[in-house]
C-alpha cells in the first residue's frame, strides 16, 4: 500500500503510511505538532487512521502498528480523550506517570504536558473537542463564565457507568457516520451530534463540570442533592455512605446518583473524595497539623497511600510530601 495514501473521500478519511516522518506529518495536520520516534528500530511501522470531523467535534480510530512515543507537549487549543481499544500507553501528563488500557480511558486538557508510549499493539479509539466551543458550551449551561475552569480527570475507569455510556455513545456516533458519511453534511444532524457530546462530556466524565459549577454563581441545584453536599461539607471525615447519604435527604440511591451527575458532573462518592483530597491538602500545608503525610492521609479516608500519592499528584502537580515542605 501506498505511503500515506488515503483511502476514501473527504469524510470519513482513511490514512496509512508506514514511513515515520510521513505519519507525523498526517498526524500534525489532524491533531497538532509534535514529535514521534520509533523505539525499536526492528520493528515495521504501520500507521493506520480512520478520522472524521463534525463541528467541534472529531472521531479517530487509529494505531501506530510499532512501539512509538509521541510527544505534543501541550495541545492548545482542543481537549483530547483516548480510549485504548487493545494494548496499552504509558504517559507522563505534568511530569506524573499514568497508565492507560482498555479499561482506563485518559482525558487532556489544552494546557497540559503530555508524551506518549504506545505498544506496538495499542490501537485506540480517540475523540478531540475544541476548547473555544466546550468552555462556551459549559458557560450557556452554567448560566454564567466558566471557561477558565473546566476540569477533568485525567485518568477514566471505564467502569463507572456514565463515563462507559460517553464512551459508548461516541463510538456508536462515529460508527454511524462511518457507515453513512452523508449525515455529516446534514447541518442538523451534526449539531445535534457535537452538542450532545459537549453536553454529556460535561456531564458524564469524571470531575468534568464540577469546578465549574463550585463557589461563587452556581447552578440551582436540586433539594436533595444540595442537602447531601452540605451533609458531605460538614463533616467529611466521618464514614458517610451512599446508603447513609440517600437516608439522610429522604431519597432513593439511584435518584441521588444521578442527581449529582446531572448537576455536578460527577457522582456522590467522587465528589466526597476529591472534598477530602482539599481538606487533606488543607492540613498539609497547616504547620499545626501532625508533620506525617501517612496522619494525615488516613485521617481523610486515604488508606492506599500510594494511590493517594499518585492522585494526590496528578491533581496538585506534586508529591504530598512536597506540600508538607512548604509549611509557613
Amino acid at each position: 500500500m501506498d505511503k500515506g495514501m488515503q483511502l476514501s473521500g473527504p469524510a470519513p478519511a482513511t490514512y496509512c503510511s508506514r514511513d515515520v516522518d510521513e505519519t507525523r506529518r498526517i498526524v500534525a495536520g489532524i491533531y497538532c505538532d509534535h514529535r514521534l520516534e520509533q523505539l525499536r528500530g526492528s520493528e515495521c511501522l504501520d500507521y493506520h487512521h480512520v478520522h472524521q470531523r463534525v463541528g467541534a467535534v472529531s472521531f479517530s480510530q487509529m494505531r501506530y502498528g510499532a512501539d512509538v512515543m509521541v510527544a505534543p507537549g501541550s495541545l492548545q487549543s482542543f481537549f483530547l480523550i483516548q480510549v485504548p481499544l487493545s494494548g496499552r500507553d504509558r504517559m507522563r501528563i505534568d511530569g506524573a506517570e499514568l497508565d492507560s488500557d482498555p479499561r482506563h480511558a485518559t482525558v487532556h486538557a489544552p494546557h497540559s504536558g503530555l508524551t506518549m508510549n504506545w505498544s506496538g499493539d495499542c490501537t485506540k479509539f480517540v475523540v478531540r473537542i475544541e476548547r473555544d466551543a466546550l468552555e462556551r458550551h459549559a458557560s450557556a449551561l452554567a448560566g454564567r463564565d466558566v471557561s477558565r475552569t473546566i476540569a477533568f480527570c485525567n485518568r477514566v475507569d471505564l467502569q463507572d457507568p456514565m463515563a462507559r455510556s460517553w464512551v459508548s455513545t461516541a463510538q456508536h456516533l462515529f460508527g454511524e457516520l462511518r457507515s453513512n458519511p452523508a449525515l455529516a453534511d446534514q447541518p442538523l444532524v451534526s449539531n445535534h451530534i457535537e452538542q450532545l457530546l459537549l453536553t454529556t462530556a460535561l456531564n458524564w466524565l469524571p470531575g468534568s463540570f464540577a469546578n465549574a459549577t463550585s463557589g461563587g454563581a452556581r447552578l440551582v441545584l436540586p433539594r436533595h442533592v444540595r442537602r447531601a453536599e452540605e451533609l458531605m461539607r460538614g463533616c467529611p471525615e466521618q464514614p458517610i455512605t451512599m446508603e447513609s447519604l440517600a437516608a439522610h435527604v429522604g431519597v432513593s440511591a439511584r435518584t441521588l446518583y444521578d442527581g449529582f451527575r446531572n448537576f455536578l458532573g460527577v457522582s456522590p462518592m467522587r465528589y466526597l473524595r476529591d472534598l477530602r483530597m482539599e481538606r487533606a491538602r488543607a492540613d498539609l500545608l497547616d504547620p499545626a497539623q501532625p508533620a506525617s503525610v501517612t496522619t494525615i492521609a488516613t485521617h481523610w479516608g486515604f488508606f492506599q497511600l500510594g494511590r493517594f500519592a499518585a492522585d494526590y499528584r496528578r491533581r496538585y502537580g506534586e508529591h504530598p510530601r512536597e506540600t508538607m515542605a512548604r509549611r509557613a
